[in-house]
């Protein structure tokens, strides 16, 4: 096969999926995808190669030193990119000989730009675009009949890369074909090459398809090339959904989630059969607890149907990013039914399936108030999570492309990705950054950072329900939910001074973290000492994840300001049923038990009681239109509100895993679910107190809450 087999070595080949773990672990999937490559590449070569996986940042500088490979292959994406350029220049630096290979979607799209960006970065020798697994397997041929010679391989196209010849040459060999058969890659999971990630701290990641039918313009799914959808047989689905189980039931640590790489997952007929598959691995294994997949954009019923099985371990995905129909026309997204997707939120929500849904700011033709209608739109529905995200220029979409940019006179922000940093060995730092729309044709930068206002509102006082059966008794009194949480922010100033440190640290934060160019931040961040604020916390985080995650700290007082302009809104519709004053006190009540200290150290034994003469538990599970006053107990009843034993374990064991800093917090919030997060009422119920009256006690104390 080659000069290296000839004498009996075998070729060496690194590869890496990387994740920063500074502050948090940033990524936490099992490096799936280069477990393809690898198990396809084994599949050909036999013990002619040697390859090695990795995901932490230590152990690939720590095999780099010591036994440098002839081949370092690592993943690209927005989100360690950077990291993988330092990664090839301290392997060029330790063996000149190793050949430096990227894969992954974050690259130019169109011809002249990739090339653009292949010249740009001569750290990388080889570049493969679109699957990989054929691809790297041409390299490796080339590599044996080369010697692993950097000019000879260099000296004409492989099929499947773009590579750098020189300063002003690149060579592209021919584009493949997409894979129909994807059996005929060897599972990374049945061939043991994922063995070593069940650790405990990641989370497996399956695949059971590749491609996606929509051509949204802003995400690297919308490429028309990979359009097609092809499938891993059931078979093969289902062999490894039970190694996984097994595996984790093994592991030391016990990992409580499943992730999905499909971009429509449940979509598909077939689907329901898989979901089945992990319903009987749920009841036999207790895993998993929670699944992280992207569910289908059309077809909700049968994602429904699918979803009813894993009895609210997965959340249905209705993603809109927009309701205005001109900008889901621009962004090429109208062929979803985004009202038939919100028109059966109310179904979901009666079987029990927990629905999270996502909007994009600055997205081509949105404004403030087109934005501000979309929420509203999707609160009305009753989604339970609204996940709200600035809109991110990525390389390799339709959106980041000179006639886009010129089109919508797009105004651009660069800023540090959320946790994604780090010191190398060698004294280096890799940081990550991300370019934004902060500005178009039809939003300003003001109204930018007005919307991102509301947005920390959503997260903190709307999603997980929290305070669902306040915002639910509102909905009852026809007040509209977006007004509460547009009140809150113009009466910001009348809140708690800690809630008001919060806000001001978010609005403060919104526009410090953006950068008028790439080079200028990363000039910044090199400074002396400016590292070190990175470290600390006060620049590179997930604004939002990491405000709610303080805003948990301070939530008794949170909830003091909520209820005080919940009272003045409501002022003018209360009365019209007997009782009301009562029945909002029974549910500030409960919302005020079921928030009150999540994170604090002596948080599984502080255990707030109260009174209710309605059972407002059942009411959240009921219909969105069913009224708290059908839910009258027989006798009062004082409930205590705390955590499970098993989830009382769960946060334990994500809190060692991802710390207890704001920043850890708010990957908890993520991970756990934000539904899950909040006390419940303990199944015993207590005696009331001789003589006690039910409507004092609760108004009492509700009173000493709020």
């Amino acid at each position: 096969m080659g000069t290296l087999t000839q004498s009996n070595r075998p070729l060496s080949i690194y590869l890496g999926d990387l994740t920063y773990t500074t502050l948090s672990l940033a990524t936490d999937a099992f490096p799936l995808n280069v477990g393809f490559i690898a198990a396809y590449a084994k599949k050909v070569y036999g013990n002619d190669i040697d390859i090695r996986l990795f995901k932490y940042i230590p152990d690939l500088e720590q095999a780099l030193a010591e036994n440098p490979p002839d081949i370092l292959g690592l993943s690209n994406y927005p989100w360690n990119f950077n990291l993988g350029l330092e990664f090839f220049r301290m392997a060029h630096q330790i063996s000149p000989k190793t050949i430096c290979v990227m894969g992954g979607p974050n690259i130019p799209l169109d011809d002249e730009p990739r090339k653009k960006f292949v010249r740009r970065y001569p750290e990388i020798d080889f570049y493969s675009y679109l699957e990989g697994e054929e691809a790297f397997c041409n390299l490796i041929a080339r590599a044996f009949e080369t010697g692993v010679d950097r000019t000879k391989m260099r000296s004409a196209p492989i099929d499947g890369f773009i590579h750098r010849v020189s300063d002003s040459e690149v060579m592209c060999g021919t584009m493949l074909a997409r894979r129909r058969d994807l059996d005929e890659i060897p599972s990374p999971y049945l061939t043991g090459l994922m063995d070593k990630f069940f650790d405990g701290i990641l989370s497996p990641m399956m695949e059971t398809n590749r491609g996606c039918p929509f051509s949204c313009s802003f995400c690297h799914e919308g490429n028309s090339l990979i359009s097609k959808v092809n499938q891993f047989s059931l078979d093969r689905v289902k062999a490894e959904l039970d190694y996984i189980a097994d595996a984790v039931s093994r592991a030391p640590n016990f990992t409580s989630n499943l992730m999905f790489a499909d971009p429509n997952f449940a979509m598909y007929e077939r689907d329901y059969e898989i979901v089945e598959h992990i319903e009987k691995i749920q009841q036999k294994y207790g895993w998993p607890r929670s699944i992280f997949a992207s569910t289908g954009k059309n077809k909700k019923e049968r994602i429904a149907k699918a979803l009813r099985k894993l009895n609210g371990s997965m959340s249905m995905w209705l993603s809109v990013q927009s309701m205005d129909p001109n900008v889901l026309r621009e962004i090429q997204r109208e062929n979803i039914s985004t009202d038939q997707m919100l028109a059966l939120a109310n179904v979901y929500q009666e079987f029990g399936l927990p629905t999270l849904s996502e909007l994009i700011l600055g997205l081509p033709g949105d404004s403030y108030e087109r934005h501000v209608k979309s929420l509203s739109a999707v609160v009305d529905a009753g989604i339970d999570i609204i996940d709200t995200y600035t809109c991110m220029l990525l390389n390799g979409t339709k959106l980041n492309s000179d006639f886009s940019r010129a089109t919508y006179n797009m105004g651009t922000h660069f800023r540090v990705l959320p946790r994604d940093f780090a010191r190398l060995s060698n004294g280096r730092v890799a940081v990550e950054i991300e370019e934004i729309i902060s500005s178009t044709n039809t939003m300003s930068f003001q109204d930018y950072q007005e919307a991102r206002k509301l947005h920390l509102m959503v997260a903190v006082v709307y999603n997980g329900a929290g305070f669902g059966p306040l915002l639910r008794f509102m909905r009852h009194k026809k007040v509209p939910i977006i007004h509460f949480l547009e009140q809150l922010v113009l009466e910001i100033e009348r809140a708690p001074e800690s809630v008001q440190k919060i806000f001001q640290s978010f609005t403060r934060l919104t526009r410090e973290e953006l950068w008028d160019s790439e080079e200028e931040l990363r000039k910044f961040i090199y400074a002396d000492g400016n590292y070190d604020r990175l470290l600390n916390g006060e620049i590179g985080i997930n604004l939002i994840q990491t405000h709610t995650a303080m805003s948990l700290s301070a939530v008794d007082d949170w909830a003091r300001y909520i209820f005080e302009v919940a009272d003045e809104v409501l002022a003018g519709c209360m009365g019209e049923e007997p009782g009301d004053l009562a029945l909002l006190a029974e549910v500030k009540a409960f919302c005020a038990a079921r928030t009150h200290n999540i994170w604090g150290e002596s948080a599984d034994a502080d255990n707030p009681t109260a009174v209710f003469r309605y059972d407002i538990d059942r009411w959240m599970h009921a219909p969105l239109t069913a009224p708290l006053s059908d839910f009258k107990l027989a006798e009062p009843d004082l409930r205590q509100f705390g955590f499970s034993l098993e989830k009382q374990r769960e946060r334990a064991a994500l809190m060692q895993r991802y710390g207890t800093t704001p920043t850890g917090i708010g990957r908890i919030i993520i991970q756990m679910g934000r539904n899950r997060i909040w006390r419940e009422p303990l199944e015993d119920s207590i005696q009331l107190p001789p003589g006690a009256s039910a409507e004092v006690t609760a108004r009492r104390w509700a009173t000493q809450q709020t």
